[in-house]
């Protein structure tokens, strides 16, 4: 393992924690290659379409963080081009990791399914919402460069969530900027499954900020049924509120 130096990453949207901008304790540099190598995080087999996802190099990052002097559990990414290291406190985190999820795979199965479950959020009325999103964000950029190897959809899943529990204009301006430009290049389809009104609103509101081409990947799905036309979803981790909410269209 090796040690690392401090870094500093000036994010407009929010206000960092001050204790989220130094990453002191030894710890592994999770760059690309030897994530691949020795993680097993996106390094992929010939799966197939449908194939369950692999999470044991997932498993294998919880073996890496660290647990301070306070019963602190901390993981460190290092991400983008060229690296920065983030310190993500796992432990404020932990009643929200199901956010995010791996869906297995599409394709000639070499393309992951990334699924993001807007139920899982923390409600903005939350003491230290703030915080958690800023170690949210970090979390959620660090495992997405980890997770995916080549090309890649997003399915957002709207329903289960109240509004309450949806990431602000800035987070989301703010996570496609900073993502690597691999991953924007790779990502091939964005789903926005049970879209709200309100969802739709916040998109055109965004729009101006993002990419044409990122809105071209853009698509909203009315229904799980749709949903499972564009991609296999035998092995997509689907909160029982939103299944509730799909069959209640159908009534």
């Amino acid at each position: 393992m090796t040690t690392t130096q401090s870094w500093t990453w000036t994010w407009t949207p929010w206000r960092r924690h001050p204790t989220a901008s130094l990453c002191t304790f030894p710890t592994t540099t999770l760059t690309w290659k030897m994530t691949c190598g020795r993680l097993g995080v996106a390094s992929h087999k010939p799966f197939g379409s449908g194939s369950p996802p692999d999470q044991s190099g997932l498993s294998a990052l919880e073996k890496e963080d660290v647990v301070d002097s306070k019963g602190t559990r901390w993981r460190c990414f290092s991400t983008g081009d060229p690296p920065q290291e983030s310190r993500v406190n796992m432990t404020v985190l932990e009643p929200f990791l199901r956010v995010l999820s791996h869906g297995g795979y599409y394709g000639d199965g070499m393309d992951d399914i990334v699924v993001f479950s807007s139920c899982y959020l923390p409600e903005n009325g939350l003491e230290n919402y703030q915080y958690v999103m800023d170690n949210l964000f970090r979390f959620v950029v660090g495992t997405l460069e980890l997770m995916v190897a080549e090309n890649y959809v997003i399915v957002y899943l709207c329903s289960g969530g109240q509004k309450d529990k949806l990431p602000g204009i800035g987070w989301l301006r703010e996570w496609y900027t900073t993502i690597d430009r691999r991953l924007r290049k790779n990502l091939k389809g964005f789903y926005v499954v049970h879209p709200t009104w309100y969802i739709k609103a916040l998109i055109t509101i965004i729009r101006p900020f993002i990419s044409s081409k990122f809105s071209r990947k853009l698509q909203f799905v009315e229904s799980l049924q749709e949903l499972s036309q564009l991609v296999p979803t035998e092995h997509v981790q689907i909160p029982d509120g939103v299944r509730q909410y799909d069959q209640s269209l159908s009534r």
